[in-house]
C-alpha cells in the first residue's frame, strides 16, 4: 500500500477514535445556545451542519464539523459527495467538502474523485471558489492526484491564476505537502515547486515556493531553474533562490556551489548575500569553512555574518537544523 494512504488510514483511525470523545460543541453561548444532534449521518445533513457552524461557531465547532465530515466521507457514497460538490457555491462549504473528498481519494487510492475539485480549481468564475478548491487539496498527495489525472490541471498552471488568493494556496499547498505529506523527500513534489516558481508572475509566490519547499531530491533541471532565479529582478526571490540551492542534493552541489560564490561576489543586496552565505554554509557543513573564509572583504558589512558562520561551523554539529540555530543564536 502507498505510504501516504498508510498515512491517512493512521490518521484517519485516530481521528475517529478522537471524535468518539469529543462531544458536540454549541454553536452560541448563553441560554439559546444549541448543540449538534445526533442524526443519520447523510451528506447534506452534514454540510448544514458546517454550514452552521462556519457562519456562527467558534472556531473550535468550525474544527469539529469539518473532522467530523472528513471522517464520515470515508464511508459515504462517492456519488453523494460528487453531487454537493457539483452544486456547492460557498467557498468555505466547498473547502471543507473538498478536502474530505480528496480524503477518501487518498484512502481509496482513486485519484478520479478529484477530478471536479480540480475543475473548479481551474475553471470556475469566482476566483474564491477557484482558491477554495486549490485548498480543499492541502495536506493530499496532490501532486500525484493531478498526474494521475492526466496533468490536465497542474499547479504551474494554477500559480499563473489572476487572483492573488489562487496563488496564495497554490504557495501553501505545495509547501504543506512537502513538508507534512512527505517530510520533504518527495522529488515530484518539490520538482512541481520549482516548476511552479519558474511560471509564476508573482515574485512572492515564487520565493515562498523556492524558499519554504525543501529541494533534496531534486533532479539536474530542476537545480538548474533554480539556478536561473538567482538572475530574478526581485531581490526575495534571488535570495529564496540562494536558500533554494543550499538544499540540493549532494550530486548537483559542486555547480550550486560556484553559483552561490558568483552570486555573493556580484549581488550587492545584503539580504541576497546573506542567503547565500546560509547556502554555501549549508551545501559545505564543515568543509565549507575555505570558502566563506575566502569571501572575508568582499563586502565589509558582511563580515560578522562570515564569523557568525566559521564559529558556528567550528562546533562540527552534523544536523543542518542544529547548525542554522546555533548560528541565529550568534547573531540575535
Amino acid at each position: 500500500m502507498h505510504a501516504t494512504t498508510m498515512k491517512l488510514l493512521k490518521r484517519a483511525a485516530l481521528l475517529s477514535a478522537l471524535l468518539w470523545l469529543l462531544p458536540a460543541p454549541a454553536l452560541a453561548t448563553g441560554p439559546q445556545a444549541t448543540t449538534l444532534k445526533p442524526a443519520t449521518c447523510t451528506v447534506e445533513g452534514m454540510l448544514d451542519d458546517v454550514r452552521a457552524a462556519l457562519k456562527g461557531g467558534s472556531p473550535a465547532l468550525q474544527r469539529y464539523v469539518k473532522l467530523r465530515l472528513k471522517e464520515a466521507a470515508l464511508a459515504m457514497p462517492a456519488e453523494s459527495l460528487l453531487a454537493a460538490l457539483a452544486r456547492e457555491k460557498d467557498p468555505a462549504v466547498l473547502e471543507a467538502l473538498g478536502a474530505a473528498l480528496s480524503t477518501k481519494a487518498s484512502n481509496a487510492e482513486n485519484p478520479t474523485l478529484v477530478q471536479p475539485l480540480l475543475a473548479r480549481a481551474s475553471g470556475d468564475s469566482d476566483p474564491s471558489v477557484r482558491a477554495a478548491a486549490v485548498r480543499a487539496l492541502r495536506s493530499t498527495p496532490s501532486v500525484e492526484f493531478m498526474e494521475k489525472n492526466g496533468g490536465v490541471v497542474t499547479y504551474d498552471q494554477l500559480v499563473r491564476d489572476s487572483s492573488p488568493e489562487v496563488r496564495a494556496a497554490v504557495a501553501d499547498n505545495l509547501v504543506a505537502e512537502s513538508l507534512e505529506v512527505y517530510s520533504g523527500h518527495d522529488r515530484k513534489v518539490s520538482e512541481a515547486a520549482v516548476a511552479a516558481a519558474a511560471a509564476a508572475e508573482d515574485p512572492a509566490v515564487a520565493a515562498k515556493l523556492l524558499g519554504e519547499v525543501s529541494m533534496e531530491a531534486v533532479g539536474p533541471a530542476a537545480v538548474e531553474q533554480v539556478t536561473k532565479q538567482l538572475r530574478a529582478e526581485d531581490p526575495t526571490l534571488r535570495a529564496s533562490a540562494a536558500t533554494a540551492l543550499g538544499g540540493v542534493p549532494g550530486a548537483a552541489s559542486e555547480g550550486a556551489l560556484r553559483s552561490l560564490v558568483d552570486l555573493y561576489k556580484s549581488d550587492t543586496n545584503p539580504a541576497v548575500r546573506k542567503a547565500a552565505l546560509q547556502g554555501i554554509a549549508r551545501l559545505g557543513m564543515s568543509g565549507a569553512r575555505p570558502v566563506l573564509e575566502s569571501l572575508r572583504g568582499v563586502d565589509r558589512a558582511m563580515d560578522p555574518e562570515i564569523e557568525a558562520w566559521l564559529s558556528a561551523l567550528s562546533l562540527n554539529l552534523q544536523e543542518w537544523e542544529l547548525l542554522l540555530r546555533e548560528k541565529q543564536r550568534l547573531r540575535r
